[in-house]
């Protein structure tokens, strides 16, 4: 009875250290701006940390699983949660090989952190809720994007004061996500499948459809998150042109803010959506990214008015956001869904993967872009790279909707 009254409270807990620690909160929406105004890094030299970061990630992933296997799942959260206070100190206070330390960390922290959907599904399969995995998930993200959109409304406010302030409070959330970690546990049942990665690595290998999907996941979930921080950059740019650094920050907050709640809406759309649409979304959405990223291209090349072009670029950011947590969740339920229980765990580690090995070569390509080129170059570069993705996966996907 004690064990079934803790796992009801562990449930509660769980959506709200998943939000809250979804991404780092107050760093987030400012990360860019920190990085070009307190910072006074380059576009290609911040596209080169993520790009670093995650190919180092890549490298160190066999060690960290072995490390992750030899621990517990409950104790590789808490060790993630800490790296990521440590990340934050990192980022604020380095200098650039500092700055590149600290978001080597966040990356690791991440894929510690990353057991909590083992430790929720062993919760929720104690709770005799196993169907209930995409709720207590979309829950998450829907806290997530409500903090961050509160945050954005003074985010701005608080840099424009003082660069650093932002970042401390980011310390102060990483603290109270660390607290939040102790009230935690990993409650499975005895008939819980215990596998090793090999058994059924071999059988995913064979599934081409499986393999497609998660390439193409790889591939698309790349250009959102290139997208995501390059338009970022692409709208500061756009910003200065008319305002001073005050205004700027100002402006692009609220951009942030209305992208917040955009991407609020599109979580509590979420099922209704895919209910209706179901495998269509795995190109509706990647269409929906490419035009968006048209759109910033457009809105530099043809818009002079003011209004006109920040509207613009306000709904194309606001669509790339949305994408993050829409794309994910079609693609995984998708894979899921075609793959047998013992097969599961190894698809989403691939998915993982794929995304990780896809950022780092598109991401050296980006930054190869940047040396030369603007930023609307890179808009340019992933659209055809969406374009490309679609047609080679267009034979799969009418498999799919047959």
């Amino acid at each position: 009875m004690n064990e079934n009254k803790k796992s009801k409270r562990i449930l509660k807990i769980l959506p709200w250290y998943m939000g809250l620690s979804y991404g780092l909160l107050f760093y987030t929406p400012i990360s860019t701006l920190f990085f070009t105004i307190a910072k006074n890094l380059s576009p290609s030299q911040i596209t080169l940390l993520g790009t670093m970061s995650t190919l180092l990630c890549i490298l160190l992933q066999p060690l960290l699983l072995k490390i992750i296997k030899k621990i517990n799942n409950l104790l590789s959260v808490r060790i993630g949660s800490i790296l990521l206070l440590l990340s934050v100190l990192l980022i604020t206070f380095g200098n650039f090989y500092m700055i590149m330390i600290g978001i080597i960390l966040e990356t690791i922290a991440f894929t510690f952190k990353d057991m909590i959907n083992i430790i929720l599904r062993n919760n929720l399969i104690y709770a005799f809720k196993s169907d209930e995995y995409i709720k207590y998930k979309n829950k998450s993200f829907l806290i997530y994007s409500i903090a961050t959109a509160i945050i954005a409304l003074v985010v701005g406010y608080l840099f424009n004061l003082n660069y650093y302030i932002p970042m401390i409070c980011c310390m102060i959330c990483c603290v109270i996500i660390i607290i939040m970690s102790l009230f935690i546990d990993d409650i499975k049942t005895e008939n819980v499948e215990e596998k090793s990665n090999n058994s059924y690595s071999k059988i995913i290998i064979k599934n081409k459809m499986i393999i497609n999907i998660i390439l193409f996941f790889g591939l698309i979930r790349t250009c959102i998150a290139l997208g995501f921080n390059n338009s970022e950059l692409f709208i500061q740019q756009e910003l200065k042109y008319f305002f001073n650094i005050a205004k700027t920050t100002y402006y692009f907050s609220l951009i942030v803010f209305v992208s917040r709640i955009v991407r609020i809406l599109s979580n509590l759309c979420l099922n209704k959506i895919y209910l209706k649409l179901r495998e269509k979304l795995l190109i509706l959405l990647p269409s929906l990214l490419m035009i968006s990223f048209g759109f910033l291209v457009f809105s530099h090349y043809l818009i002079d008015n003011l209004l006109i072009k920040f509207l613009t670029m306000c709904l194309s950011y606001s669509i790339i956001v949305a994408l993050i947590d829409f794309f994910t969740s079609v693609i995984q339920d998708t894979v899921l869904d075609k793959t047998s229980s013992s097969e599961q765990q190894a698809a989403l580690t691939y998915l993982s993967l794929s995304y990780k090995v896809f950022k780092v070569i598109f991401g050296f390509f980006v930054s190869l872009i940047l040396l030369r080129y603007s930023l609307v170059y890179v808009l340019i570069f992933l659209i055809v790279l969406i374009l490309v993705g679609m047609i080679f996966f267009s034979k799969t996907y009418k498999k799919l909707i047959k």
